[in-house]
């Protein structure tokens, strides 16, 4: 892994001039900045993690908003 992050990184080099606190800094930033984590949309009102009480009153209110007959509600 850490040769795909950084070309520099051969195992000799880091077994002899790195301890392991240092392998595992450059790793977890090189991890970081390879695989972000996603940005959050904006939606605050997102209903994961939520009680399947609210997820119900929360369907309620959009069945009252748009209607009976939307198809997923």
């Amino acid at each position: 892994m850490m040769g795909i992050l950084y070309g520099w990184a051969t195992k000799e080099y880091l077994l002899e001039r790195m301890s392991f606190g240092q392998i595992m800094m450059y790793l977890n930033y090189g991890i970081e900045i390879k695989y972000p984590k996603p940005e959050p949309r904006g939606n605050t009102d997102s209903m994961i993690g939520k009680s399947a009480e609210e997820i119900r009153r929360r369907r309620d209110e959009l069945r009252k908003q748009f209607g009976e007959n939307i198809e997923g509600l």
